[in-house]
């Protein structure tokens, strides 16, 4: 595999540009919030938005009177969310990079949170350690991480080969293939534009992790789980739940 195909979500968000717009759009922005809220309790101190996007959390909790940093690695997300910024009278410091190189001096944060599955897209196991380890340096002691991400065995319950959604805008067709022993999900992501009749194709490849994975990735790294949840109503985390979320303390 070439180091392009490996780091495909360097530009795959860029690409995507106004489709990953309203596919984020389509999301409950607002109950997400909410839940964030009810999870992470300190607002005093920095937080990171860890792979921000368009700052959709970052504007709703910056408007709360959070002291938020939005990071993202994609030029054009941050791009859309300044202009969100700008119309929504919301003003935080906005980073470009990656979450394998945080550049933030060690014990910055109050709190980081990183939602919809924004944590699986490195090209290997020992890099997605790598983003903890990151994490981890940049909290402070006593302080939280918030990670949400899929749940691995939700999707091999329910694992589908084809699925298609309409958005205002466009088509989009998924083709998936699931490979069990590296715990991949690859996917072909196929737009239709309503207005062009334009065809557009994009692959998507992403790492899954089950709660016993990802508990001793974070234990590696001097952060213990809090609480899990399987959705954004704290709904109690089972082996099946649709969503992984987990408040992790940082211990070292």
């Amino acid at each position: 595999m070439s180091v392009n195909e490996q780091e495909w979500y360097t530009s795959f968000f860029d690409e995507l540009n106004e489709y990953w717009v309203e596919i984020v759009d389509a999301r409950s922005t607002g109950k997400e919030v909410e839940f964030i809220e009810s999870v992470v309790t300190t607002t005093e101190g920095l937080v990171l938005d860890l792979c921000c996007g368009t700052g959709r959390h970052s504007i709703s909790l910056r408007r709360k009177g959070w002291n938020i940093v939005g990071f993202d690695i994609s030029p054009n997300l941050l791009r859309i969310a300044k202009d969100s910024m700008r119309k929504s009278d919301a003003r935080f410091p906005l980073v470009r990079g990656e979450m394998r190189y945080l550049p933030f001096r060690s014990e910055t944060f109050e709190a980081v949170i990183n939602m919809f599955t924004s944590f699986g897209y490195l090209p290997s196991k020992n890099e997605d350690m790598k983003s903890l380890k990151e994490i981890s340096r940049a909290l402070r002691p006593d302080k939280f991480l918030l990670i949400d991400i899929a749940n691995l065995e939700h999707l091999l319950k329910i694992f589908q080969k084809k699925d298609w959604a309409e958005f205002p805008n466009f088509y989009l067709l998924e083709k998936r293939s699931l490979d069990i022993s590296d715990s991949r999900l690859r996917s072909q992501w196929i737009f239709l534009d309503k207005k062009t009749g334009r065809t557009r194709i994009f692959r998507h490849n992403l790492r899954l992790y089950h709660f016993q994975q990802l508990r001793s990735m974070l234990i590696k790294v001097g952060l213990v789980i809090e609480s899990v949840f399987g959705g954004y109503e704290k709904q109690v985390f089972q082996h099946d739940s649709h969503r992984l979320i987990v408040v992790a303390k940082k211990i070292l």
